[in-house]
């Protein structure tokens, strides 16, 4: 049976991963900040990854021969801001330090493993050209991007130094139900099912214009796979190539919940806790090393997120399809 170490899999895309290694057959150990949970495993204590002895003796016991780092302090640009130097200390020690330790880890007892490192589109800022692709210079404007940047290079110099399997998705913006309600696409589709259900009148965003490349987190995180079954180890791109509007996604979701949303989504710039760049990647790569393709295109996604936020509504689980 494999097996597969997933860091960080309470979050969407460890519990997408998590239903997706378990259908094609994986002895699976997931580490959360809190719990460790096993599929076919043995039992496990609680893992910190910022302390190595205990990162040590998990892999050395477990042996994988997959490892998904997913592990991410995430701050989006419409959630209030925290205190900055709290956000460097906790993000340099999930993007860097505990991704090192797993590093570490691997190199010493399972070192024939594969480790695949969830990086963001944040590492290329303000980025030098349009689409982005491997080539393109990191310029990260953000917490998030520098950190982030920062475990790339150290999976670069595992890599090459080490000659260990490491290899890095550039993940572009992708969404399911399963995703935080502080992230503007939850916030419109809730916020959306709330107008409907006549629970408000109206509801805030940052603003209509900003563009972003969306996806669907089961399609990015399949992708994560598909490159640990890639020849040789390097960084690849998971993006959808398109972008849309938050105006094209309240107008989507509207229409396929049958209302009228104008004069109901208010604008509030103040909101706002950074600026986000309009950042479009080209999976030329990733296409032609594992032949993967999105599966959901963005009405489809929209769709999937307001079905799941009709559910929470409704006091139901929303489904994820985590093909």
């Amino acid at each position: 049976m494999p097996r597969a170490l997933i860091i960080g899999h309470h979050g969407q895309d460890g519990r997408i991963l998590w239903d997706q290694l378990t259908r094609r057959g994986f002895s699976l150990v997931g580490v959360s900040r809190h719990a460790v949970e096993v599929r076919d495993a043995g039992k496990y204590d609680p893992v910190d990854v910022a302390d190595l002895a205990s990162v040590r003796r998990l892999v050395e016991r477990f042996r994988p021969q997959q490892v998904y780092y997913l592990a991410a302090h995430h701050h989006s640009s419409q959630e209030a801001g925290a205190n900055e130097a709290d956000i460097w200390r906790d993000s340099w020690r999930v993007h860097v330090e505990g991704f090192g330790n797993v590093l570490e880890a691997v190199s010493s007892f399972c070192s024939e493993a594969r480790v695949f490192y969830a990086s963001s589109s944040r590492v290329f800022g303000e980025a030098a050209t349009k689409p982005q692709d491997e080539r393109t210079p990191m310029r990260p404007t953000c917490i998030y991007g520098v950190t982030k940047a920062s475990g790339m290079l150290l999976a670069d110099y595992y890599r090459r130094v080490r000659g260990s399997f490491v290899a890095c998705g550039i993940l572009f913006n992708h969404e399911s139900p399963l995703r935080g309600p502080q992230f503007v696409t939850q916030r419109v589709v809730d916020g959306l099912v709330a107008l409907k259900k006549g629970l408000r009148p109206s509801f805030e965003i940052g603003s209509l214009d900003a563009r972003v490349d969306w996806g669907y987190a089961p399609d990015y995180t399949r992708a994560m796979w598909m490159i640990l079954e890639t020849q040789k180890p390097q960084d690849f791109i998971v993006a959808s190539g398109r972008t849309y509007s938050v105006r094209d996604l309240v107008e989507t979701a509207a229409q396929c919940l049958g209302i009228d949303w104008q004069g109901h989504v208010v604008e509030t710039s103040s909101i706002l806790q950074r600026h986000a760049q309009e950042l479009c990647g080209d999976t030329t790569r990733l296409r032609e090393a594992t032949g993967w393709c999105p599966s959901v295109d963005f009405r489809g996604m929209v769709a999937i997120l307001v079905d799941g936020a009709l559910a929470r509504s409704e006091g139901r689980t929303p489904a994820t399809a985590s093909r």
